[in-house]
């Protein structure tokens, strides 16, 4: 038998081949985790007839900083102050250290009630207020909660949602 010394192409090339297999078996692992995470509120019915070609659309956000510009962006594409673009629904799901700037009395309150009156449904990753001690209680009057923030973005992908991560 002949041992032929691999190259260091090939070993990478093995390499990427292992990783990418072991990523593919973490999310069919995974998989199963997502279906048990529901959350506490549905997206509203499917639209109009009317709306029925406009997107719904949902953002994910993971700075408090991007909340304001966001949620401007999803209430102007429901009240039809955006340039020539009108969505049918709007969904901004927060994650991470941003469900922070969610609570009663924060610094962005005042544009949070502005969207959550003009239709905007805004949902609060369970994770996240876990992990950084927020809860339902600190939550302005109107925010949804989901167990898992990620998943909430995926579940409304799949109900047909055009989706912005920021």
């Amino acid at each position: 038998m002949t041992f032929y010394p691999m190259t260091v192409h090939r070993m990478n090339a093995l390499v990427c081949r292992r990783a990418q297999s072991l990523l593919l078996l973490a999310a069919a692992l995974l998989l199963p985790l997502g279906a048990q995470a529901q959350p506490t509120t549905s997206p509203p019915d499917a639209p109009s007839r009317a709306a029925a070609e406009a997107p719904r659309t949902a953002y994910l956000v993971r700075s408090a900083d991007m909340l304001p510009v966001v949620l401007m962006s999803a209430r102007t594409s429901l009240t039809g102050e955006a340039d020539g673009f009108a969505a049918a629904a709007a969904d901004v799901v927060v994650v991470g250290p941003a469900v922070k700037g969610l609570v009663t009395g924060g610094p962005h309150a005042a544009a949070l009630t502005e969207s959550l009156d003009a239709g905007v449904r805004v949902v609060a990753c369970g994770l996240a207020m876990k992990k950084t001690g927020v809860t339902e209680g600190d939550l302005l009057d109107g925010i949804d909660t989901a167990p898992n923030g990620f998943h909430e973005l995926f579940r409304l992908e799949v109900k047909g949602y055009v989706t912005l991560q920021l």
